[in-house]
């Protein structure tokens, strides 16, 4: 009996939201509201690889606070070995989260394996303007000043002048656009970029841009399409500085009452 070689490929998208497409990000006035969506492909036979991406968001406000939530892990296996275990948190405290500029405190938390970043943290405050807001249409501005930590898997860098020391502390400035969009038959259309300079040394930047398309075929069901870039100036000797990550599949929205 010849040997019996299978490829299996399978993307989908699950959401649970509490309010239709209502993060902190794109309206500034709803109750608790909680999303979990998980994104997940197998390929197996000449090449086997295994790759799932989850994401859940908490987020809240009124019109005196504010505050979202946001946790990613991509989990991957490459012919058994493992490839990525990668964690991001976004979270975020506003205050009058409803005015046209506001102001915030920001925490985030990371670890990347294939970038060997055993831990990373910033912390500190920003500000937030509301270009444009309305049903349709949302743009917004941000500035955030923070210090970070990263404490790498290794000592020896592209950039020579931070060998020796595993860990690289910065201060560093982040300006941020993001704008969400809804168009003819409901087509939604979002995207974000992120740069976030060193203020003390020139080469360490990073810069990060994301965007993702739905398409709804009901007012639960509809596909989506997402692509996310990441680049970072800064990485261990022998390391590409750049991933992009393009996902599509499913999404389901629920609506409850909380």
């Amino acid at each position: 009996m010849r040997p019996i070689r299978k490829l299996f490929t399978t993307s989908i998208i699950v959401s649970s939201l509490s309010t239709a497409f209502a993060q902190l990000n794109e309206s500034d006035s709803i109750s608790w509201q909680v999303k979990a969506a998980f994104t997940g492909s197998i390929l197996d036979g000449n090449i086997a690889r295994t790759l799932l991406l989850n994401r859940i968001e908490l987020i809240n406000a009124n019109p005196t606070w504010g505050l979202s939530t946001r946790n990613d892990y991509q989990y991957g296996r490459t012919f058994k070995k493992l490839s990525e275990s990668d964690l991001i948190s976004y979270n975020f405290i506003y205050y009058h989260p409803q005015a046209r500029i506001y102001p915030y405190v920001m925490g985030l938390v990371e670890t990347n394996l294939r970038r060997k970043i055993d831990f990373r943290y910033q912390v500190g405050p920003g500000l937030s303007w509301n270009i444009v807001q309305n049903q349709s249409h949302v743009v917004k501005l941000s500035a955030t000043a923070t210090f970070e930590s990263t404490r790498f898997n290794g000592s020896t860098f592209e950039e020579v002048i931070y060998d020796g020391s595993n860990v690289i502390e910065t201060w560093r400035a982040t300006g941020r656009i993001f704008a969400r969009h809804q168009l003819a038959s409901k087509v939604r259309v979002s995207y974000e970029f992120w740069l976030q300079q060193s203020i003390q040394e020139k080469v360490n930047f990073r810069y990060h841009a994301e965007a993702s398309l739905e398409i709804p075929f009901s007012q639960k069901l509809a596909f989506r399409s997402s692509v996310r870039y990441s680049y970072e100036n800064i990485q261990l000797i022998g390391l590409k500085p750049f991933d992009l990550l393009w996902t599509y599949g499913l999404s389901y929205t629920r609506l409850s009452k909380y």
